[in-house]
């Protein structure tokens, strides 16, 4: 019998899986925190929310049937959300075979451990924008927008969520999937730009050195905050009925402004001069380059720009929506600049 208030998070230590995990403890629920063996020093951001120590660490490996089985079993949790997989579009075009083994079998595996062991577990699935490929100019994406994936990352997701759904139709699984745009925060990892940036810029301002080398700065995304997500994922599973909703917030911000957001939140007075490879962002206060384009940074199958329609989302629980892009970067980069100088550069 399932265990009440019992939580399992697969991928606990990634941005979104250490958010969840302190929303869980916030109210009163016992986490398990998933991880692969070898990713201990994953952990830094539960250190970094203090909760290490209030949550319960155990190795999953989605690859394994048995031990998914045999860690259910144990476990018996009311929820589970699955966070865990490759993340990364770029990537997959590198390694396909990986991308589409992890994100879909290993949720495959996750659906037949639950349907096996714990058919009233309910569970959340963390899908991405990637599923729907490319968008029209000025349209929002929603449920009910065309599916057609234009990577291997986001062939992987489409095809995991597809399957979330048949066991839900077929077997009767209370099993949400949540279509997440991209979604920041101070726990994200320094391999994304947004983390680039914020990281780059507490660098400059306390150490100084060279600018920070991006890629095309007109590049935009539909951002919004990891810690105001992951809440809601919550309140889904506490729904009589699942379903497949957005998580966006249908504003797009270029990595130019993102840049600018952060920049001033620090007391730079960023300027922009040049375009395409040779726009740099100087201080124009003391004229110090702040950031550079590099052509290296250019992605050869680039994500299009395009936003999401959380409508369905808000109505279904009366969710708030997300902080603005604004606030998001200057938390990040307020947060970085605390870590420098306190000598955290590792994370």
């Amino acid at each position: 019998m399932i265990k009440s208030k019992t939580a399992l998070i697969i991928g606990a230590t990634g941005q979104d899986g250490a958010h969840l995990a302190q929303h869980l403890l916030a109210a009163g629920w016992i986490v398990y925190c998933g991880f692969r063996r070898g990713s201990a020093s994953k952990t830094w951001r539960l250190q970094h929310l203090n909760i290490l120590d209030k949550v319960k660490l155990v190795n999953i490996n989605i690859d394994e049937p048995f031990n998914l089985n045999d860690v259910l079993k144990s476990i018996q949790p009311e929820h589970i959300y699955h966070f865990a997989g490759e993340s990364f579009v770029a990537d997959s075009f590198i390694h396909p075979v990986t991308t589409l083994q992890a994100n879909t079998l290993g949720t495959l595996n996750v659906l037949e451990a639950i349907r096996h062991t714990v058919p009233e577990t309910r569970l959340f699935f963390a899908s991405s924008s990637e599923v729907f490929g490319p968008a029209e100019t000025n349209t929002l994406l929603s449920e009910e927008s065309r599916l057609k994936p234009a990577n291997p990352y986001g062939i992987s997701k489409l095809t995991a969520q597809e399957l979330v759904r048949m066991y839900r139709d077929t077997y009767n699984l209370h099993a949400s999937v949540g279509i997440l745009f991209n979604h920041e925060g101070p726990l994200r990892g320094r391999n994304f730009v947004t983390r680039k940036i914020s990281f780059n810029l507490a660098r400059l301002k306390i150490d100084n050195g060279d600018p920070i080398e991006l890629g095309a700065l007109s590049s935009a995304r539909d951002w919004g905050a990891a810690e105001d997500y992951t809440a809601a994922m919550m309140s889904l599973l506490e729904q009589k009925t699942a379903d497949d909703y957005v998580f966006a917030t249908g504003k797009l911000t270029t990595v130019r402004d993102f840049l600018r957001f952060s920049a001033i939140a620090v007391g730079f007075d960023p300027l922009f001069e040049g375009t395409g490879a040779e726009e740099v962002c100087v201080d124009k206060t003391s004229g110090k380059p702040i950031a550079v384009v590099s052509e290296r940074y250019f992605r050869p199958f680039d994500t299009s720009a395009r936003g999401g329609n959380s409508k369905k989302l808000i109505n279904k629980i009366n969710w708030q929506g997300s902080r603005t892009v604004e606030q998001i970067a200057t938390e990040m980069v307020l947060t970085d600049i605390d870590r420098r100088t306190k000598g955290i550069i590792n994370v």
